[in-house]
């Protein structure tokens, strides 16, 4: 096999890749475009409801609220389930967050609780202002001339 030939062969092969990619990607979207399309069906069908709970009954809600619930029954018949997708704009509560100690029920391993701030340096002593400190003449210090030990 030549060399054009497995080049040949190799570009083949990520354009059957690149392909592949193409239509996982596509699917993903139309997915999610599904996904989106049922959430505002199930939103608007939640407000009709809402509404004849409190007696606030819409003129003609009956029938579109068949017509709303013949649209999810669509898109199930086409494959994908209806679920409550969450908000994204929701935080969660105080409740979802693992306390120390806990175990999460879920099976996830719990994450390390975050490491304690060191506690700052302690206060040096003070420096000498006066000179009482310093070592006086003659001291540990050869004076000019001298010489050092051993010399």
């Amino acid at each position: 096999m030549g060399f054009m030939d497995k080049v040949k062969a190799q570009a083949t092969v990520l354009a059957d890749k690149a392909q592949t990619g193409v239509q996982q990607g596509q699917t993903k979207l139309a997915e999610m475009q599904t996904n989106k399309q049922a959430d505002h069906i199930l939103r608007e069908l939640g407000a009709y409801v809402f509404l004849s709970e409190r007696g606030r009954n819409q003129p003609d809600s009956e029938q579109k609220v068949a017509a709303l619930m013949a649209q999810l029954d669509a898109i199930e018949a086409a494959g994908t389930p209806v679920i409550l997708s969450p908000d994204p704009t929701q935080l969660p509560s105080a409740s979802a967050v693992p306390q120390a100690g806990t175990i999460p029920q879920d099976g996830t391993v719990p994450q390390a609780a975050p490491m304690p701030q060191a506690a700052p340096p302690a206060a040096a002593a003070p420096i000498p202002t006066s000179g009482a400190g310093l070592p006086s003449a003659g001291g540990g210090l050869p004076q000019s001339g001298g010489s050092l030990p051993g010399q």
